[in-house]
């Protein structure tokens, strides 16, 4: 299928549909088109962008993409969250950490931004800290909420000691935005 005829919405639709059946490649170069299209740019593009670049494990062009994202969109939370999953999936835990206390204090009851600081807190041997945050998402989530079930396994894992160490890896890489937590 030739691109030429197709303008930046298409396109968009387009990668949608690559990424959701994880053709990232397809996705990967359906946006630079749209992205390198004249005309306004469609921030959606930025989001996709960034959460494509992480599924391919390129870190540095998926935070370009979700801060360039943000600059255009500074008040979505979710974006900003996934800034955050792609600096803790990089490695990067104290940046993570900064990304999602902008959530926190956006949203102070976000259960995805409260359990990933608790993962970094751990990364970073501050395991009182990450009880902290997953107190918090035990007080406040719903217990059919993913991030209850991950947060109360979390602290039992914490609170068995050092005897045996937690498991600090997120769940799986950065995905596409999500409208609901």
């Amino acid at each position: 299928m030739s691109t030429d005829l197709l303008d930046k919405q298409e396109l968009l639709a387009l990668a949608r549909l690559d990424f959701e059946k994880e053709r990232f490649d397809q996705a990967l170069i359906r946006l630079k088109q749209a992205a390198a299209l004249p005309g306004d740019d469609l921030p959606e593009i930025f989001a996709l962008l960034g959460v494509t670049y992480a599924r391919l494990r390129l870190w540095s062009k998926a935070q370009a993409s979700l801060t360039g994202f943000l600059k255009l969109q500074p008040n979505a939370l979710n974006e900003r969250f996934q800034l955050g999953k792609i600096y803790f999936d990089s490695g990067d835990s104290a940046q993570a950490l900064e990304v999602w206390q902008q959530v926190l204090a956006r949203e102070k009851m976000h259960p995805p931004a409260l359990y990933h600081s608790a993962l970094a807190h751990v990364r970073l041997g501050r395991p009182a800290r990450a009880i902290e945050c997953c107190d918090i998402v035990l007080s406040s989530a719903a217990p059919d909420n993913l991030f209850f079930g991950r947060a109360k396994e979390l602290v039992e894992q914490l609170r068995k000691g050092p005897s045996r160490e937690p498991s600090v890896e997120a769940s799986g890489t950065s995905g596409a935005p999500r409208k609901r937590h």
